[in-house]
This record gives structure tokens, sequence and C-alpha cells, in this order.
């Protein structure tokens, strides 16, 4: 005859003597954080592409996208905020590039053109803040 086999059992005795059942699994969720109604969209090809790719740049899913859009979650960026926040990043980086020459050659080799710079990254936030 062979060895009984090994069972695993689900019930777990205490110290006290008693048995209870273990559950296993990730806890349930509160009723107002369970997803219990469910639409269907149709959209236009422009609107699907555009959800598409929210999508993509957040690395999420399309379903997710539109509950953030739904959540007011999203921030969209149009085109124009875009232009600006990329000359921004170009102006930032001259500016730093000119912190460290004023570093190596000295403060007064380029404080005219941190000053220049300064006044042109100025006025690009304020057409932005607008």
């Amino acid at each position: 005859m062979g060895s009984p086999k090994a069972t695993r059992t689900t019930d777990a005795t205490h110290a006290t003597g008693t048995t209870r059942s273990r559950k296993g699994g990730r806890p349930k969720k509160a009723d107002d954080e369970k997803r219990t109604k469910a639409i269907q969209v149709r959209l236009k090809p422009a609107g699907y592409e555009y959800v598409q790719q929210l999508a993509e740049q957040r690395n999420t899913s399309m379903a997710d996208v539109i509950r953030e859009l739904c959540n007011g979650e999203v921030t969209v960026i149009t085109p124009e905020q875009e232009t600006l926040l990329r000359q921004l990043a170009t102006m930032s980086n001259n500016l730093n590039q000119l912190a460290r020459k004023a570093n190596m050659d000295g403060i007064m080799s380029v404080a005219l053109l941190v000053e220049r710079r300064a006044q042109e990254l100025g006025e690009l936030l304020d057409r932005y803040a607008k």
C-alpha cells in the first residue's frame, strides 16, 4: 500500500480549538467603489481617434480615459498650449546653458544675455497664463 496523500483544507484551527474557514483572494470593494453601470457609446472616427490617442499618451485603456473624462480628471492640452510649452522648455534650456557659462566665465560675461532671456521668458509665461 502507498502512503496517504496530503490534502489541503480551507479550515484553520485556532488555539481555542475552534475552526473557521479561510477566505482567499482580494478583499471585497465597498458598494460605492463598484462599477455597476455600463453604457455603450458610438463615436465618429475623429472622436474615436481622439480617445485612442489620449489612451496611448497615458498608457491606459480607452475605457479608463472615458472614465477620467467623465470624472473631470483628464487635462487636455491644446496645440497652442503644446507649442507654448515647447517654447518654454527651449528657453529654460537656454537659460540653463547661460547659467553654466556664467559659472565658468564669470557672471558679467552673460549678464545681458540672461536679462534678455528672462524678459522673453516672462512674456511667454504671461501669454500662457491667459
